[in-house]
This record gives structure tokens, C-alpha cells and sequence, in this order.
């Protein structure tokens, strides 16, 4: 993602490759890997993803634990249209700042939260490490 700030010339783009958090044991933002390293399956790593981030922001949306199959097969085997939502997937790369900024600010608020649970079922994924990219 590419982004204009207002001290940037006009030619210039800001990636927010630009601005990450540094993978260190002493970073206040950093203090759990959303993602284990290894895991066994998806609902594994969601559960994870999800006690970090109530760590970090002390509330979050709720997480679809399971397969993204899964979660679209839930999303869409309901007989009944109205009970029918969408899925909503949230990639999440832990190393940009402009993650931290997201969920703090605007993924984690209360109106997010309460809007996202009465109408998306939410599917998270992390690719802040290389091994989870081609998942």
C-alpha cells in the first residue's frame, strides 16, 4: 500500500514497507506474535491471532476459528438469504506500523467491532512471517 503524506514532494510515495516495527523482545507493540511459528492447523493459529490481540487492544473483532473454506461454507450454507453474511478477510502484517495504527484506531474500536459481528463473519490471516504467505 502506497500513501501520500504532506511532507512528501509530489513525485514521492510512502510504502508502508517505509515504516515497520522492529521484530525486537523490547518493542511496547510487539509484546506476542500474532502467528505461532508452528502450527498444527488454521484454528490453532486464529486462536492465537485472537489472544494477541485482546493482549494488544484489549478487544477485538470476533475471529471465525477454522479453514477459510470453512468460514465461507458457514457464510453461505444457510437456506434462509437473510441469515446469509459475508466473509470478511483481514490480512494482517505485523512488522508495518500502519497495521498497529489500523487496529488500534479503527479494527478494534467499539463501532467495528459491534458492526462486524452482526454482519461479516471475520477470517484473519497473518503474513508477517514468509511461511504463512503461500497458505
Amino acid at each position: 500500500m502506497s500513501i501520500k503524506t504532506p511532507d512528501t514532494p509530489d513525485n514521492n510515495t510512502v510504502d508502508d514497507e517505509d515504516y515497520f516495527i522492529p521484530s525486537t523482545p523490547s518493542s511496547p507493540l510487539t509484546p506476542c506474535t500474532p502467528f505461532p511459528k508452528e502450527y498444527l492447523n488454521e484454528a490453532t493459529c486464529i486462536e492465537s491471532f485472537h489472544k494477541c490481540f485482546e493482549q494488544r487492544y484489549n478487544a477485538c473483532p470476533v475471529f471465525y476459528v477454522g479453514s477459510l473454506q470453512k468460514a465461507c461454507k458457514q457464510a453461505f450454507d444457510s437456506e434462509l438469504i437473510k441469515e446469509r453474511r459475508p466473509v470478511l478477510v483481514y490480512i494482517h502484517y505485523d512488522k508495518s506500523i500502519f497495521s498497529n495504527i489500523f487496529c488500534q484506531n479503527i479494527f478494534c474500536s467499539t463501532i467495528i467491532i459491534d458492526y462486524l459481528r452482526e454482519n461479516y463473519i471475520v477470517w484473519p490471516w497473518d503474513v508477517t512471517l514468509e511461511s504463512n504467505k503461500n497458505v
